[in-house]
């Protein structure tokens, strides 16, 4: 009965091509069938014995839902391909010197391609890599095209098509083994596909040419590979070991081969009892991973075949295989240097976290919404010696307690109704030595709580459906918008679980807490956006008032809005909504003397009056800085006027120079005396506002 080879390619015309090939040499053996990404038909693939998939990641990235319908890996072929003699003998009748555009499917292919070339000894030609995706054309007068590219052609432009690279020997060689047809690499078909192929991997050209045998060749092809093989024939006796397993061992070919595995091998059991899949040993000090397969013909036995992984460098590769099941990678793109500010706030939260990421502990980030958490986060991982490894968030609050539950421990196939049939890892598993943050960690139900307790003692993790542990190496960092200790007081968070994650706390301060940040906030958020205007007074200092409940974000926000709106010069009417406060103040009484102080005027001697006792003077940027720093708005316009009204009264001291303007000791008396009305009345300031928002 035939055997059935499925081809999996973007286009039908490419799975065509490479059907006919195949066809060519197998059609005694095998059935072809052919499937495209572009016609969907990959939706409906039928069951067959091995695939050949010849798309890229490029291509599979264009069509991610065909991921869900690709077969396993163990059935699958990875497609390589290499040029003809023919073609390499049409690119070099041009003569030296020659500059011409190389045509493929996307930059990543041609560029793959010219280096193809060039390894073939192309050196008479200068290419530049072209992609229908590269817009505009680069100026040539002449271009290869490898098909399927349709590349038209136009006046000064002459277009040579190489026409569809060949499936290389070591794919057609690993298809033939695969399908347990070994004898097919010394056949008179592989030899003729061979001697047309400009250049064939591994020298399995040369092999065949010089008729050497398949034993000799298929202990060659075992050399390349990293696992160890040890066979055994029907006996149990050694019969082939690589090179990968000899080191391993650490006993030659000569002290195995011909010799019983019991006696040189005792650790591996290749016909006793054994467990499903891989088992562990210990072999001189090192741990090996250890699967056995028996080899059967017609239900006689043929003997068996060890393959042996050192552990640690299976573990590695599993985790690199968890990252590329994952729908996207999962990298930091945040480092400290990212985090703008100068503030004292921001310089000691950035300094603490600096010390943090040095470190494997927990850490705690505490802060309200909009400060940065997550930036820092991304941060304290990018600083860590896991900064190679994957950086996973997810919020907590985003997702209902059983979708959690899954998202972050997997599970199993059939574990619940609407899994997925091959299961799932979870993300703890794909954070694998890498780091895994938790987002309003202050959500997640006590059930989960007491989960991922047992995730950070054990330092394994179970999938829903299993009870199989699967060890991890994953840093844990959260984030709370509230004071999780209040919590764990009030007993809605367990206070073991809150002592695990808070090795290290770390608190952010809120953007009120940082105003000198502001307005460099403001104007490094235009930068990155690319955009230009002039902000008043007016606006600058309602942008410093502010209370900013969303912190960095509402910032950021603001800024963008005012981008949307196309302004080149941003008064105080223009900004957000929030932003129109109303004065809700009382004027000050009347005075004989005085008349009544306007508030600009008195948030202007209250800054001067607190500065009198220091003899220290300040300018008009200094006063908006105080007042800013008080929590009044006022721009130097304000202040300039409201200078003017206090030195009439005579309640200034204005020095030459740097020295400044201060308050005369007839204007400390008189602040005073309004300090005194202001405490009579019971207010915090004479005209009872919050200094935190003066005008609300």
């Amino acid at each position: 009965m035939k055997k059935r080879i499925g081809i999996i390619s973007q286009s039908s015309p490419m799975a065509a091509f490479y059907g006919r090939i195949l066809n060519h040499l197998f059609g005694n053996e095998a059935e072809i069938n052919v499937y495209s990404l572009e016609e969907e038909t990959l939706r409906n693939m039928t069951t067959c014995d091995l695939y050949l998939n010849t798309c890229t990641s490029y291509e599979l990235a264009r069509y991610p839902w065909a991921r869900a319908f690709l077969p396993d890996e163990e059935r699958m072929v990875q497609s390589s391909v290499t040029f003809t003699k023919e073609m390499i003998r049409k690119l070099q009748s041009y003569p030296a010197g020659t500059e011409a555009l190389l045509v493929n499917q996307n930059i990543h292919m041609a560029l793959e391609s010219i280096s193809q070339l060039y390894h073939l000894g192309i050196s008479n030609i200068s290419f530049t890599p072209y992609a229908p995706e590269v817009k505009p054309v680069p100026e040539a007068h002449l271009a290869f095209v490898l098909q399927p590219v349709s590349f038209p052609e136009r006046e000064g432009l002459t277009v040579v098509d190489l026409g569809v690279r060949w499936l290389s020997a070591n794919t057609i060689s690993e298809i033939a083994l695969k399908l347990g047809s070994p004898l097919f690499l010394d056949s008179r078909e592989f030899a003729r596909y061979t001697e047309r192929l400009a250049e064939v991997d591994y020298s399995l050209q040369k092999l065949s040419a010089d008729k050497l045998s398949t034993e000799s060749k298929l202990k060659i092809i075992l050399d390349t590979i990293d696992a160890g093989i040890v066979c055994v024939d029907s006996n149990g006796c050694v019969n082939l070991v690589n090179r990968a397993a000899q080191e391993m061992l650490g006993i030659p070919a000569k002290g195995l081969v011909g010799k019983p595995a019991g006696e040189v091998l005792p650790e591996i059991s290749f016909f006793g009892t054994r467990p499903e899949g891989a088992s562990l040993i210990e072999w001189h000090g090192q741990e090996l991973s250890v699967s056995i397969k028996l080899l059967e013909l017609r239900n006689q036995s043929l003997g068996a075949f060890a393959t042996l992984q050192r552990f640690d460098e299976e573990e590695h590769r599993q985790s690199s295989l968890r990252l590329q099941k994952t729908k996207k990678p999962y990298q930091a793109h945040y480092t400290f240097d990212d985090i703008f500010g100068s503030s004292p706030a921001i310089e000691k939260a950035r300094t603490i976290a600096r010390r943090m990421a040095g470190n494997d502990a927990s850490v705690l980030i505490v802060g309200e919404s909009g400060t940065g958490k997550e930036m820092f986060a991304q941060a304290i991982h990018n600083a860590s010696a896991r900064k190679e490894g994957p950086f996973i968030a997810v919020n907590c609050a985003a997702l209902t307690e059983t979708l959690l539950e899954s998202e972050l421990f997997g599970y199993t196939e059939g574990a619940f109704t609407g899994a997925s049939k091959k299961g799932k890892p979870g993300l703890f598993e794909c954070a694998h030595t890498g780091t895994l943050f938790l987002d309003e960690i202050e959500t997640m139900s006590p059930s989960l709580q007491a989960k991922l307790l047992r995730v950070l003692q054990e330092r394994e993790v179970v999938r829903i459906g299993s009870v199989e542990p699967i060890p991890i190496d994953v840093r844990v960092l959260s984030a709370s918008n509230e004071d999780l200790l209040n919590l764990v007081k009030e007993g809605k968070f367990r206070t073991d679980l809150y002592y695990r994650l808070n090795v290290i706390p770390l608190r952010l301060p809120p953007l009120r807490d940082r105003r000198e940040d502001i307005l460099p906030l403001a104007d490094y958020f235009c930068r990155s956006m690319g955009v230009s205007f002039h902000m008043s007074d007016q606006a600058r200092a309602a942008l410093l008032q502010h209370r900013w409940p969303g912190n960095i974000r509402e910032l950021h926000n603001c800024i963008a809005y005012l981008r949307y709106m196309g302004y080149s010069r941003v008064e105080l009417e223009d900004l957000p909504e929030q932003f129109h406060y109303r004065r809700t103040a009382d004027p000050l009484p009347s005075s004989p003397a005085v008349g009544t102080l306007l508030p600009q005027e008195w948030q202007v001697m209250e800054a001067l009056g607190e500065l009198y006792g220091q003899h220290q003077g300040l300018g008009r940027q200094g006063i908006v800085s105080a007042c800013a720093q008080r929590g009044y708005a006022i721009s130097e316009h304000e202040v300039r006027l409201a200078l003017q009204t206090l030195q009439h009264n005579g309640w200034l001291k204005v020095s030459r120079g740097r020295g400044g303007t201060t308050l005369s000791e007839q204007g400390y008396a008189y602040y005073r005396e309004l300090i005194q009305k202001a405490a009579s009345a019971g207010k915090s300031s004479f005209y009872g506002t919050d200094k935190g928002n003066p005008l609300n």
